[in-house]
């Protein structure tokens, strides 16, 4: 079943401060971001963020992510899922 609610990315751009290697688990104190990963390409990673409104978002990119030191870039997006294998599986 498709979700109804929307969801918030923000991808993130490194600068050589960046903690690669370190213990991520620092996340978990920011109660906004539900998941996290380290991509390819153009952006080193991208946050899952549960937030209702893009105020909020705004919010969360310019007082939090912003205050760390490593952060040279952030681009946000929404969205909302229209279909999930794992859905599929779970009707199955």
């Amino acid at each position: 079943m498709a979700k109804k609610n929307w969801t918030a990315q923000v991808y993130v751009k490194w600068n050589k401060q960046a903690p690669v290697w370190e213990n991520w688990k620092w996340l978990s104190k920011w109660k906004e971001v539900k998941w996290a990963a380290s991509t390819m390409g153009d952006w080193d990673m991208v946050m899952w963020v549960d937030v209702q409104t893009p105020e909020e978002l705004e919010k969360f990119v310019h007082d939090k992510l912003w205050a760390k030191k490593w952060v040279e870039n952030t681009k946000s997006t929404w969205t909302k899922e229209v279909w999930s294998a794992w859905d599929n599986k779970k009707a199955a």
